[in-house]
């Protein structure tokens, strides 16, 4: 397909359409999650260009260049493409800890309302009720599809990859697909370094790319197709996978009991690792008061 057969193919899809039906979504969420600062915010603004065909426009407020850490991004935005797409700018992390991981796994999982603020909830209990409180809201009707943004001029290692291959299988539990995974800065030295590390974590939809900004709003035909197949691939696994029968309401549940299941096993061992600690300061200040007894004597 040229780009205005896949522009059209993206505009025109429609989940009624899928072979069953939408079997009760009436829409797909492409939920953009990742560090703060990797191209999230950008690959929006510039999927909008390509899509609208029209001027461009900062839909999503961008992190400043080369600034890892400074992602703008407070709150999960959402950010109409089509009648049927929807882009969710989630909010990203300055590196993926328990504690930040536990709330990209509540984004996801559609459980945190979408345009409001997200808060780095370190404690049980607001975790949980966070979880308990998305029965308020029926969001089952949301077709969650995940997408991993990474900017390829950053550095891992091997040992920080291992942590976020945990991370995408989690994200392939909670929602049932193995996330898309974008690099951002398709000229970096580091590409294909990068991408042969995330195709051996089993990753198969990855696509490179720079996106578009006010600083760099000239369109060129490499950048739209490439952000065009991107979506189309993502539009098409879609479409396969509404071939199956599907329970939306049952995939919710299924989200929430997966959750549910993830902050219980942290909380144990995170009251494991405090009294690992305690133990070892009350090791301490024996040692020191029997040191203290020898001095003496």
């Amino acid at each position: 397909m040229d780009s205005d057969d896949m522009r059209n193919y993206i505009q025109n899809f429609s989940l009624d359409k899928c072979k069953l039906g939408n079997q009760g979504y009436n829409r797909v969420l492409l939920q953009l999650f990742g560090f703060a600062g990797h191209g999230k915010s950008s690959f929006i603004n510039s999927c909008k260009y390509v899509i609208d065909d029209g001027p461009y426009k900062n839909y999503a407020t961008t992190a400043s260049a080369g600034n890892s850490q400074g992602g703008k991004t407070m709150k999960r935005s959402s950010y109409e493409l089509t009648k049927t797409i929807t882009l969710v700018d989630n909010r990203g992390c300055a590196k993926m800890n328990k504690d930040e991981t536990g709330e990209i796994y509540a984004q996801l999982g559609n459980v945190l309302p979408l345009d409001t603020e997200v808060t780095w909830d370190t404690g049980f209990e607001n975790t949980l009720t966070n979880i308990l409180n998305s029965e308020r809201e029926d969001r089952s009707a949301d077709f969650i599809v995940p997408v991993f943004i990474y900017n390829s001029e950053t550095r891992m290692s091997d040992e920080e990859f291992s942590e976020l291959k945990k991370i995408l299988v989690k994200a392939n539990e909670i929602t049932g697909l193995f996330p898309t995974v974008i690099l951002t800065h398709e000229t970096s030295e580091l590409l294909p370094e990068i991408k042969e590390k995330f195709r051996r974590m089993g990753t198969q939809n990855i696509f490179t790319l720079e996106n578009y900004s006010e600083k760099n709003m000239r369109k060129t035909q490499n950048k739209h197709e490439t952000i065009l197949k991107c979506l189309c691939e993502i539009v098409k696994d879609v479409e396969f996978r509404m071939e199956d029968i599907r329970d939306p309401k049952e995939e919710k549940t299924a989200r929430k009991k997966i959750l549910h299941r993830f902050i219980i096993k942290r909380e144990i061992e995170r009251i494991r690792e405090a009294g690992a600690i305690e133990l070892e300061r009350e090791r301490e200040r024996e040692r020191a008061r029997e040191t203290g007894n020898c001095t003496l004597s």
